[in-house]
């Protein structure tokens, strides 16, 4: 299928990187951290370097250092959405991929400041000093990111229209652009949504129950525990040994739960679904 959430992901991560960059806030902690590395001067810039001279390189090595962690650390979490993965242990691997980067630019300042003639026992010494602390704030913000979002997903939206046209718009704001508006259907996977439109799919961060609930008079139905399909878009309905299973005219296979058939099959009466089994 194109489009595919895993694709998004690195899309989805630059774009808010850039939203990030553009505000105030983002560069007042990066001005400051460089100005306290500026003025404690570490790695030996202190002795070997004017104040002018300290401000503009830690103004390079922590700008870019920002910008890269920044990447990695919002990447991680939207692997993280789209994948279903373990949210810290992304953060972990996403922590070590920027130890390189950081590492240079520590190491190239460390040898401008003392030679380079340390070679590979210095970079490992820089490298137990840089590594806990990359990885330990790639950690923080992953998990600022997880409680923020959690935090949003919770929230109720104030009625401030029909319930069905709220939970659309709720949905729509979530999905990557060049995916559309139609959504076909809704799976859950722990705190988050798979939700698939005719283009492609993505995760988002949402309760199956609240979008549910959300949707009321859209044309589609919770079919399952853990589904929520469009029956303008049931290709058929396919007998299976453990019950009634929907094709969806994306190619997907949604199994109709117990205690949602009768209703589902009162909802499918009168229409021009093909059946077979």
């Amino acid at each position: 299928m194109k489009n595919p959430a895993k694709d998004a992901a690195m899309s989805l991560a630059l774009r808010q990187v850039q939203q990030m960059a553009r505000g105030a806030g983002f560069w007042i902690v990066v001005g400051g951290a460089v100005l306290v590395a500026a003025v404690a001067g570490p790695y030996y810039t202190l002795e070997r370097m004017s104040f002018p001279e300290r401000l503009v390189y830690w103004g390079v090595v922590i700008g870019l250092s920002a910008v890269i962690m920044t990447f990695l650390s919002v990447l991680a979490h939207r692997v993280t959405a789209a994948q279903g993965w373990n949210w810290a242990l992304v953060a972990v691997l996403a922590g070590m991929a920027g130890v390189v980067p950081v590492l240079g630019a520590v190491w190239l300042a460390d040898g401008l400041a003392t030679g380079f003639g340390s070679g590979g026992a210095g970079l490992l010494r820089l490298a137990a000093y840089v590594a806990p602390s990359v990885i330990g704030v790639t950690l923080a913000v992953n998990a600022f990111i997880e409680v923020q979002e959690r935090r949003l997903a919770e929230a109720r939206p104030l009625p401030q229209a029909p319930r069905g046209e709220v939970g659309l718009r709720l949905l729509q704001g979530k999905l990557p652009h060049h995916l559309g508006r139609e959504i076909v259907a809704l799976r859950a996977q722990d705190h988050y949504l798979e939700v698939t439109t005719p283009k492609g799919r993505c995760m988002v961060l949402m309760r199956l129950g609240d979008a549910v609930r959300d949707l009321e008079g859209e044309p589609g139905m919770q079919v399952h525990r853990s589904w929520w399909i469009n029956l303008g878009h049931v290709a058929r309905v396919e007998k299976r040994a453990n019950g009634p299973e929907v094709v969806l005219t994306t190619g997907e296979r949604v199994p109709v739960g117990r205690s949602y058939r009768a209703a589902f099959r009162a909802a499918m009466a009168g229409g021009n679904v093909a059946r077979r089994g």
